[in-house]
C-alpha cells in the first residue's frame, strides 16, 4: 500500500490531481447524500467536473459525458430540494418508488444501455459495454435523488460495484484513486440506504 502511494505521487501529473480533488469532495457528497443535505448538490458540481476531465482523458467516454449530465441534473436537484423544503415547510420528504416508477426505470437503463454502446463501440474505448450501462444506471439513479426516492441508494450500489470491476479490469493507474471513493460509496450506500429508511418510517409515523 504505501509503495502504491508512493509510486502514485511520483508522477503526480494534471489529470492524477483532478481525480484526486474530485475523489475528495465525492467523498463529501456521500456524506452529505446520507444526511440529506441539499450541500451534495454543490459538491456533486464540483467532483463531476474534476472526474469528467479524468475519464474522458483515459477514454472512459461515457462516464465523462455522463459527468456534464451530473452537473446539470445538480443544479436541477437544488431547485427540486429548495422547492421541496419550502412546500414541506421543513424538508424535502422521502418517498417510495411504486411498481410503475421501478419499471420506467429499469426501461430507461436497458435502453440508454443500448444506445451508450452502440455510440462508444465507435470509438476507441476498450470497456463500451461496461462503461454504457455503468453510465446508464447512474443517470437514472441521479434523477432519482432529485426526487427523493429511497430506493435511488440501491441503483447506486449496482452502479459502483460494476464500476469497480470494471476500473480494476482496464488497468488504468491513473484511476485507482477512484477505487478508494467508490469502495467508499458502495459501503456508505447501504448505510444511507438503511438511515434512509429509519428516517422515512420516522416520517411516516408523523404524518
Amino acid at each position: 500500500m504505501v509503495d502504491f502511494i508512493c509510486n502514485y505521487f511520483s508522477d503526480f501529473t494534471f489529470i492524477k490531481a483532478c481525480v484526486l480533488l474530485g475523489t475528495l469532495t465525492g467523498f463529501l457528497v456521500m456524506w452529505f447524500q446520507i444526511k440529506q443535505n441539499i450541500l451534495l448538490w454543490y459538491c456533486n458540481i464540483i467532483s463531476a467536473t474534476l472526474l469528467g476531465i479524468g475519464f474522458f482523458s483515459k477514454e472512459v467516454y461515457a462516464y465523462a459525458f455522463f459527468q456534464v449530465y451530473y452537473v446539470v441534473t445538480s443544479i436541477y436537484g437544488i431547485y427540486c430540494w429548495k422547492k421541496g423544503a419550502q412546500n414541506n415547510n421543513d424538508a424535502m420528504p422521502i418517498v417510495k418508488m411504486r411498481f410503475r416508477e421501478w419499471m420506467i426505470s429499469l426501461s430507461v437503463i436497458v435502453v440508454l444501455s443500448v444506445l451508450f454502446t452502440l455510440v462508444l463501440k465507435q470509438t476507441s474505448s476498450d470497456l463500451a459495454v461496461q462503461d454504457a450501462v455503468i453510465t446508464a444506471i447512474s443517470a437514472v439513479a441521479t434523477f432519482l435523488l432529485t426526487k427523493k426516492y429511497l430506493q435511488y441508494w440501491c441503483f447506486w450500489i449496482a452502479a459502483d460495484l460494476l464500476y469497480v470491476t470494471t476500473i480494476i479490469y482496464s488497468g488504468s493507474e491513473d484511476l485507482y484513486m477512484t477505487l478508494i471513493l467508490y469502495v467508499s460509496y458502495i459501503i456508505t450506500s447501504v448505510i444511507g440506504l438503511f438511515e434512509w429508511s429509519r428516517k422515512y418510517k420516522k416520517q411516516k409515523g408523523q404524518e
